[in-house]
């Protein structure tokens, strides 16, 4: 048998490579998302380029950047896109198709056009904003109604940020000294990282917002890099529904992101926002100095009204009580008179009725003694007859009564001594000395005497009480 026509693997490598050079001699634009940059140290990046179709991985292809495109294409990209390559991004690559013996199909990354990048970020920023009105929340926030004077304030920030120490300086520093409470909830600011890091602070300021008038995010410097995720539909919703007024001021002054345009204020600074604050309480304050200035007039001017009201009425009531008292003086005068008749005449009257009623009494009670010293020896007389014929009565009952209970005594002393005989012997014939006497015997082992419920074992010790002596036995 013949032996057939073979290849080495490296042949077949290098045909598929000629095949492939030749097939694909062009370079081509692909659009595709950069999955994963894989950068090296030694400046070429080998990243991982994917397609994805409901969010399934349906191609995946190596890429490769050499370091000389990669550092024109990072500052390109960084002039026209103000951030950084990073992954995740959709990207339109110009490419060229290799193939190596050992890395298998690759495309070779020539350049990466920033302008298809920036309208893909543009586009993901509109499409929020669509999303947020279908859903009737984009202005939820802004229609908040914020505290009259929001000096509790929760605060995303960094704590070694900049712009998060110039809003904190500039509420402490005003001349008025108007007192600010600023909690700080340190979250990241810029980058894919952002969008969990803010949304886990939201979070945990709406667990205690009773706490809180406001909620501030503030982000200094960095000026437009990094801004993608305030674009994000998941933070932008947190912010458009969460129930304090959130106020921010990410450090741009250029194309608003969504979560800027959602938000209850927006302040293109930390600074900026700050100032907004402090103006609040200026503009509470302004009426209040003018008041203070106007007020020493007002009191003085107030006082003179009062004083002068005082002393007229006060002369108004002098003539009034003046003229009371004269009136109420000829009044008593005339009381008094008309009081002073009519007293005499009533004390004659009623001496005169005096007399009648004492010369009345002395008949009366004449005759009431007399009629009540009769009765009182009648009465005597009686009392001392029914109280000899009820003391003999008693007399008789006692007399009778002693010889009866006599007679009850001594027969019942004569029944009781005889019970007593007999429950005397009765306790004899039951003392145990008694029965063993009698020939019994008493059988116990280590649970008691022997019973219908304690019985005994064979091999177990027995001791047997007589009258006599004490006997140990062995049960076999």
């Amino acid at each position: 048998m013949e032996t057939p026509q073979h290849f080495t693997l490296k042949q077949v490598a290098e045909s598929i490579r000629k095949t492939i050079a030749e097939r694909y001699a062009r370079t081509y634009w692909v659009t595709a998302e950069m999955h994963k940059l894989n950068a090296t140290r030694k400046g070429h990046c080998y990243p991982e380029l994917v397609q994805k179709e409901d969010d399934s991985i349906v191609v995946e292809m190596r890429g490769t950047i050499w370091k000389q495109n990669f550092e024109r294409i990072q500052q390109k990209f960084h002039e026209v896109v103000k951030e950084p390559l990073r992954d995740g991004m959709e990207l339109l690559f110009h490419v060229k198709i290799t193939y190596h013996p050992l890395y298998n199909i690759g495309l070779e990354i020539i350049d990466i056009d920033p302008n298809y990048t920036l309208g893909a970020l543009q586009k993901e920023r509109q499409q929020t904003l669509e999303r947020l009105n279908r859903e009737g929340i984009l202005n939820a926030n802004q229609h908040l109604e914020m505290a009259l004077l929001p000096k509790r304030l929760a605060v995303i920030s960094q704590a070694d940020s900049k712009g998060y120490s110039d809003f904190v300086t500039l509420l402490n520093g005003h001349p008025k000294r108007y007192h600010f409470n600023t909690f700080l909830f340190e979250a990241t600011l810029q980058g894919d990282a952002a969008i969990q890091s803010i949304q886990g602070q939201l979070k945990r300021i709406e667990k205690i917002k009773h706490h809180f008038d406001a909620v501030v995010i503030i982000r200094g410097g960095g000026g437009e890099i990094g801004m993608h995720c305030y674009n994000n539909y998941d933070l932008a919703k947190a912010i458009a529904t969460f129930p304090l007024p959130v106020l921010t001021g990410i450090g741009h002054s250029t194309n608003l992101t969504v979560c800027e345009m959602i938000a209850f204020r927006n302040g293109i600074t930390p600074s900026d926002m700050a100032y907004f604050l402090l103006s609040i309480f200026e503009e509470l304050d302004a009426p209040l100095d003018e008041l203070l200035l106007k007020l020493p007039q007002q009191i003085r001017r107030v006082f003179q009204d009062v004083n002068n009201q005082f002393t007229q009425l006060t002369r108004s009531f002098q003539q009034e009580v003046q003229t009371a008292l004269s009136e109420e003086k000829n009044r008593f005068f005339s009381t008094v008179k008309d009081f002073e008749f009519r007293v005499k005449h009533q004390m004659i009257h009623s001496n005169q009725q005096l007399s009648e009623l004492r010369n009345q009494i002395r008949s009366l009670s004449g005759y009431l003694f007399e009629s009540q010293k009769t009765k009182q020896q009648n009465l005597i007389r009686l009392l001392q007859v029914h109280a000899k014929s009820a003391l003999n009565a008693s007399e008789m009952k006692v007399r009778s009564s002693e010889e009866t209970l006599n007679r009850n005594v001594t027969r019942n002393i004569q029944q009781e001594s005889a019970k007593l005989q007999q429950a005397e012997l009765h306790l004899k014939l039951l003392d145990p000395i008694t029965v063993l006497q009698r020939g019994y015997a008493i059988v116990t082992n280590e649970k008691g005497v022997l019973s219908a419920k304690n019985q005994t074992e064979s091999g177990e010790e027995l001791k047997i009480i007589t009258e006599a002596q004490e006997l140990r036995a062995k049960v076999k």
